[in-house]
């Protein structure tokens, strides 16, 4: 059985922010601030600083009002006004600063979760990746990790200084008034339930947009790779359509979103108005009896600004935590996915020389609920080359896949000069076990660099030298600038038979103890098949084989020839002995060389 795909968690869970399980993704997302925390300290210390210059200037305006400017005395105003000034000037440097740290601490934490989640990518099995959309996991490292920056730039820390703020304002109201105190009370019921209200709806609004993100850029990516594909078949007025769509529908859930993100600032803002007339109103009937002053109901009124402000900011930050949240879900549901495929605690190291013998006992394998091998027993001598045919779906490429961990059996063993493979450390296997695949895949860069993948122990002059033997350098110097050529994407500025010897001059300069070729000329012309043979002879000297071919001519030389059918070993021998047995051997060469 395989392995279940990865959880979309934004699909199975509906979770509320007030539940225990946010907290925990939280409490598990600070071992990433943990290295920063001289940062985090410093900016928890300038809260209250924060606080304080903001919470002085109301009172500030209040002594001005009614020592000053209603008495009429100029005398110590200029004082105030610079007292004024100096805190306008500090909360400006403070909060620079502070914005500077959130800044900070955003990216960096970002920054190694990327780093970690690349990792884990780069560790996973074959099966992982073939169970989820490319797009998706793109989604995890790009969108999501963003919306976990913006939670710890602009969300975390500052929530505390919010919070802060607001009982700071609340304190220095009731210090003012208490009567007027309670007119502002009023509201808050009000904002409270009208703003958990908003926020549950905009939570459901932006899980159903994160999961229309993922699915449009996972259908993008698609796109991307299947272009050839969609420009031979013209099917671009139907993809266009599918992906508008999808875009569509990705509009409307945003929409609805910002809808609710401006209809609560909105609702915010105007509550905070109408309890500023309602204090106008109030203030004014009982100033005289209760000897409330013009200077405190300005300064009130500046109160008000400052105790919605924040009211507002935690409801957006309550939006910005929970969007990130979700993306916290789906991350750790990734980092969470074991690989199916890993080195053992204490691997083991095969003895030096390694001779190159290959061992597959009653090796079981199927993908999924459909068997592909079928008790396999096969042992391959140093040095020996093998090759191995047969009908479509008989089990060939799934072979090699096995041989070099692409995949794990589900029954049986496989050793190599008698050491079983999944107690080698994989580093040592895969490069042990070197693989002309039926197309190589080369990278934006240059042709050195695509040949030594940036290996540092293959330096330009291995580099030089196996192109030399594999005869690549007969196209790669006439290049402008030789090796140091730069390749486009998937290496798309070079012939199918070009990119095919750069993948057997990788493979040489890597020099495997034992060589894979799966279909390694199935796609490329008479011509390159031929210097692409010659090449194959130059890498196979002295290697142990196992050679996967549709063309039967390319083998006809192999030391024995193995025959799949159905996931079984049907037949084995040489060339000249399958033909005379007549089996299915003979029914596949005849049908390739058979008089047209």
């Amino acid at each position: 059985m395989m392995p279940p795909v990865m959880a979309e968690t934004e699909e199975t869970r509906d979770g509320n922010f007030f539940d225990a399980a946010p907290y925990r993704l939280l409490w598990r997302f600070f071992r990433y601030a943990r290295p920063y925390r001289a940062w985090v300290i410093l900016a928890l210390c300038l809260l209250p600083l924060s606080t304080l210059l903001q919470l002085w200037q109301p009172l500030l305006i209040q002594q001005a009002v009614d020592q000053h400017l209603i008495p009429g005395k100029p005398e110590g105003f200029a004082g105030l006004l610079f007292l004024f000034v100096c805190l306008i000037i500090g909360q400006f440097v403070v909060g620079y600063v502070q914005t500077a740290i959130n800044t900070l601490l955003g990216q960096r934490v970002v920054r190694d979760m990327r780093r970690e989640l690349f990792a884990h990518l780069l560790s996973m099995d074959a099966g992982f990746f073939a169970r989820n959309a490319s797009g998706r996991l793109t989604n995890r490292i790009t969108n999501d990790t963003e919306a976990v920056s913006q939670m710890v730039s602009a969300g975390m820390i500052n929530l505390v200084g919010d919070l802060l703020l607001l009982l700071g304002v609340a304190g220095s109201m009731l210090f003012l008034s208490a009567r007027l105190s309670l007119v502002t009370l009023v509201a808050m019921p009000v904002i409270v339930l009208g703003t958990m209200l908003i926020t549950q709806k905009m939570r459901t609004t932006q899980r159903e947009g994160r999961l229309l993100q993922a699915r449009m850029a996972g259908h993008l990516t698609e796109e991307v790779e299947g272009r050839e594909t969609v420009r031979l078949f013209h099917c671009q007025e139907k993809n266009r359509a599918t992906f508008d769509r999808m875009n569509r529908d990705y509009l409307g859930t945003a929409l609805k979103s910002n809808f609710y993100e401006a209809f609560q600032f909105s609702f915010i803002d105007t509550t905070s108005t109408l309890v500023v007339a309602l204090l106008f109103l109030y203030g004014g009937a009982i100033r005289v009896e209760s000897g409330i002053t013009i200077g405190v109901i300005v300064a009130f009124i500046d109160y008000i600004r400052r105790l919605f402000f924040p009211i507002r900011e935690i409801s957006g930050k309550f939006t910005t935590m929970q969007s990130a949240i979700t993306a916290l879900e789906r991350i750790f549901a990734l980092l969470d996915t074991p690989t199916a495929i890993a080195d053992l605690p204490q691997p083991r190291l095969l003895a030096q020389p390694v001779r190159g013998e290959i061992g597959f006992q009653g090796v079981h394998f199927g993908y999924g609920e459909v068997p592909v091998l079928r008790g396999i027993d096969l042992h391959i001598k140093p040095g020996e080359r093998v090759a191995v045919v047969g009908p479509t779906g008989a089990g060939k490429s799934t072979l090699i896949k096995l041989l070099n961990r692409t995949y794990e059996p589900q029954r049986g063993r496989i050793a190599i000069d008698g050491v079983a493979i999944d107690q080698l450390p994989l580093a040592v296997l895969r490069r042990m076990v070197g693989m002309v695949q039926q197309e190589t895949f080369l990278f934006a860069g240059s042709i050195a660099d695509n040949i030594s993948l940036g290996d540092p122990s293959i330096g330009l002059e291995r580099v030089r030298q196996a192109a030399v033997e594999t005869g690549a350098m007969a196209f790669i110097e006439p290049l402008p600038q030789g090796l140091q050529t730069q390749l486009s994407e998937r290496g798309t500025n070079l012939s199918a038979g070009q990119r095919q010897l750069l993948g057997i001059t990788r493979v040489l300069a890597f020099s495997p103890t034992i060589l894979v070729m799966d279909e390694a000329t199935s796609s490329v012309d008479t011509l390159s098949e031929r210097l692409i043979q010659e090449a194959v002879e130059r890498l196979l000297d002295r290697r142990t084989a196992v050679i996967i071919a549709h063309r039967l001519s390319t083998i006809l030389h192999a030391d024995r020839i193995l025959v799949l059918s159905a996931g079984r070993i049907v037949e084995e021998g040489r060339h000249e002995v399958l033909l005379q047995r007549g089996g299915l051997y003979a029914r596949l060469y005849a049908l390739q060389f058979q008089e047209k």
